[in-house]
């Protein structure tokens, strides 16, 4: 449970009601941001029953709804607690005419689960709510409970209609506020997700302030393949896409049009991909963070593309932000920022721009009092930024074009943009195409060794080119299993993979649980929606080794660790309590996951590999001490690493080692709160020579904590953002807050380390808290936070090294 922060609002109580982010308390709105063309208020306001919507759309085959229920929450009280619900069993009709709202609310809270304000969190509830095609009249908020995914029909997207009256914080509300305070904090929002959908606010009336989507989150989370529709009235205050805070996060594949905001939205970090916004007066309202990436942005007809001069000259509020291999079309401007070599914080409103195509943008930076700091025109910028920026002549302040990253062509499209391949959803496959682990013989309940069921289906599925689909379920395995070549796996609302007993008890001998591939072996591989566990103690546990020389359309997307700090895990707060010797029973695994040197062409799609740092399922979120190892070594070539995350391992988050050509946008990181006691060289893990763990020899004494990302020996690795955090000292807060806060900025004394025959480093947008050295080389500081402080972190804009 990390600490909360919400910098710009100090109540949030008013939007409640449903209101957006008033225009006065943003003051980096012009004139000219107002689109060029009005829509009429009649005219974007259509009849919420019109003709097109009033008769229930055929809900086509797919196969997810198709598949028999057999999903389980074997370690909830209730044996009959159902996980998948369609929507319509609970008596939504999806005809455009009847109000859907309590019909889709009951099929949310039904079965006793995880309510905002009443619940902290828990595994023990997943569920997914199942919309039919269909248009959903709603007057009310879809109100998320703990640990949801929605899904809708991809052959059909159901349209969720709000109507003209419509009372809410967001049409589907992500964190419902109880008073004044959101029903969870935020960061501690995980396993969720929303997929295939249509919002529609277009009935609500353009003055009255409306939202898509409320997603205040943390890790683990995900929106994919959802359009949003609002008015295009030049007096509209609605809003798309709405967060105020979190600790996120991955977000991809929407559609915006219309709106005062396509998008207003604050995070300690984010990744955002592939999201076209269009018709909104402004685009992208950044209103806070510490740092943040889009990539392949397309963005068209808004009056300003995107701003983050909130705050003004004398208080920017965004930290940091990248933007990269984008689109930007018929917009005045493209970016408003605060940004003067004179403003406050210094290194406030960092900027990195790479591979910008603009088209009819006549400004493309526009500064203070409405300045001109870069033209525009129909062109491309190739690289340009602002901020701080270290090179080998050292530390600069600068703001202005750049040489950019000399992208190799392995890790990129046909179109010299990094490649992405989005997650799979099989929309055009059959129940006959689909295996089911339960049918295969596994029964998921958390007790019954499953691992012979699961090989045995693994190797049928992909065998006969099948997916293989995991029922909810706990499935407990006793010795490795293989993903072979060929499969595709897909897990219902996160099933769990737990790892007990057998060959894992040595902290000196590692196993892995989850091997894809074998050294040597090629092909494709498809996995997605699952967490890898361990039931401890299990010292020796590696979660996922990745071996397999990888095709381009191979990855893994929302595959998690959660290492601890649940229920089954048998390290829970009654066996982990913080502040005591190390227990042997609380060393849960050797290492999260594993890029060996053959797993070539490993692509990573919103991972969190987490060692819980509290207690989930005990209701009080109370804070336990659980050690792993290791977080994620990659020794491979022509890696993809798009919005993961690596938290509190006890050695390192990541490590490159001996690593070629890796990709890594944005990377997240928090060190092992009960640090430094013990202290990473100390760690109840030996280290190991034989996988270059780090030996800290240069480390200084009282504030020698995992590293956030060493890179040893390696070349063309390029990181695309990274916050790297340290947030705690054996649990006290003090060494991380800010200075006029009674902070001292020195939970730990390294974060970044480059090591060895490195080169072709680069860094855009490196974020660190609590760090007294941000960047070491070879044990030597290189950039100090002193030098780079922000407003709560301290940043870097660009950081190269050896180009």
């Amino acid at each position: 449970m990390r600490p909360l922060f919400l910098p710009i609002y100090a109540s949030l109580a008013a939007l409640v009601g449903g209101a957006a982010i008033p225009l006065a308390l943003r003051d980096d709105l012009y004139a000219e941001d107002l689109p060029t063309t009005n829509v009429t208020d009649s005219a974007a306001v259509p009849s919420e029953t019109a003709t097109v919507l009033s008769i229930a759309a055929a809900d086509p085959g797919y196969w997810l709804k198709d598949m028999p229920r057999k999903g389980r929450s074997p370690f909830n009280p209730d044996p009959g607690y159902q996980v998948f619900r369609n929507v319509k069993d609970f008596g939504a009709k999806g005809d455009g005419i009847t109000d859907d709202t309590v019909a889709i609310n009951t099929a949310m809270a039904s079965g006793g689960r995880c309510a905002p304000g009443a619940c902290q969190s828990s595994t023990l509830t997943p569920a997914i709510l199942y919309f039919p095609a269909g248009t959903y009249l709603v007057s009310g908020s879809i109100v998320m409970y703990y640990n949801t995914q929605l899904i809708g029909n991809p052959n059909s997207l159901p349209v969720l209609k709000a109507t003209s009256n419509f009372q809410g914080l967001g049409l589907i509300d992500g964190d419902k506020y109880v008073g004044s305070n959101q029903g969870w904090p935020s960061v501690n929002v995980f396993w969720r997700s929303a997929r295939h959908l249509k919002i529609d606010l277009t009935a609500i009336a353009p003055a009255t302030g409306a939202t898509g989507i409320h997603w205040p989150t943390g890790q683990a989370t995900s929106l994919q393949d959802i359009q949003i529709i609002m008015t295009a009235s030049s007096a509209s205050t609605h809003q798309g896409l709405f967060i105020e805070d979190g600790s996120g996060g991955y977000i991809g594949d929407l559609t915006i049009t219309g709106g005062l905001y396509g998008m207003n939205i604050g995070n300690q970090q984010f990744t955002m991909r592939n999201i076209a916004i269009s018709n909104a007066i402004v685009g992208i309202s950044q209103i806070w963070n510490w740092g943040w990436l889009y990539s392949g942005m397309t963005i068209s007809n808004c009056g300003t593309a995107f701003s983050m001069s909130n705050g003004g000259t004398t208080s920017q509020s965004v930290g940091s932000v990248t933007i990269i291999d984008s689109t930007i079309t018929n917009c005045p401007a493209f970016i408003d920022t605060a940004w003067t070599p004179n403003a406050s914080p210094a290194t406030g409103g960092s900027l990195i721009l790479e591979n910008i195509v603009l088209s009819n943008v006549p400004t493309a930076i526009r500064g203070p009092n409405s300045a001109t700091i870069l033209s525009g025109g129909t062109t491309t910028i190739a690289a340009w930024g602002q901020g701080h920026k270290y090179t080998s002549q050292g530390p600069t302040e600068w703001q202005g074009i750049f040489t950019p990253v000399a992208r190799p062509s392995s890790l990129l499209d046909g179109n010299g943009r990094y490649h992405i391949k989005s997650k799979p959803h099989y929309w055009e496959w059959t129940v006959s195409q689909v295996m089911s682990i339960r049918d295969a013989g596994a029964t998921g309940d958390g007790v019954t060794d499953d691992t012979q069921a699961i090989q045995a289906a693994l190797n049928a599925a992909a065998s006969a080119g099948k997916i293989l689909y995991f029922n909810y379920g706990v499935y407990k395995v006793s010795t490795t299993i293989k993903i072979p070549a060929g499969s595709r796996i897909v897990g219902e609302t996160y099933p769990v993979i737990l790892a007990s007993g057998g060959p894992w008890g040595s902290a000196t001998n590692p196993v892995p649980v989850i091997k894809i591939g074998n050294p040597g072996e090629s092909g494709r591989i498809e996995w997605q929606d699952m967490i890898v566990s361990t039931q401890g103690p299990a010292p020796g546990a590696v979660l996922i080794e990745w071996n397999l020389a990888a095709s381009r359309d191979s990855g893994m997307w929302d595959v998690h660790t959660r290492i601890g700090g649940f229920k089954g895990s048998n390290q829970q707060v009654g066996q982990c309590p913080i502040q005591v010797p190390v227990s042997g029973a609380c060393m849960a695994a050797y290492m999260s996951m594993h890029i060996t040197t053959s797993g070539t062409g490993a692509y990573l799609e919103n991972c969190w590999f987490w060692t819980a740092d509290h207690d989930v399922d005990e209701g009080k979120n109370t804070r336990i001490s659980v050690y792993t190892g290791r977080g994620l070594l990659v020794e491979a070539s022509g890696v993809w690493l798009w919005g993961t995350a690596v938290e509190h391992h006890s050695l390192y988050q990541y490590q490159f080692a001996n690593a070629r050509e890796i990709f890594a946008g944005f990377i997240q990181t928090e060190s092992p709160y009960y640090q430094p006691a013990p202290d990473v060289r100390n760690s109840p893990y030996p280290t190991t020579q034989a996988i270059n763990d780090p030996t800290y020899a240069n480390c200084q004494s009282g504030n020698c904590d995992a590293l956030g990302l060493r890179v040893l020996n390696s070349k063309n690795i390029y990181v695309y953002g990274a916050g790297l955090y340290s947030f705690f000292n054996n649990y006290s807060t003090l060494c991380s807050n800010k200075p006029t806060a009674g902070g001292t900025k020195d939970c730990q004394s390294e974060m970044f380390s480059i090591e060895g025959s490195t080169d072709h480093l680069w860094m855009y947008g490196l974020n660190t808290i609590g760090t007294m050295n941000m960047v070491v080389q070879d044990g030597k500081s290189v950039a100090k936070w002193s030098d780079n402080a922000n407003d709560f972190s301290d940043t870097i804009a660009l950081f190269t090294y050896r180009i």
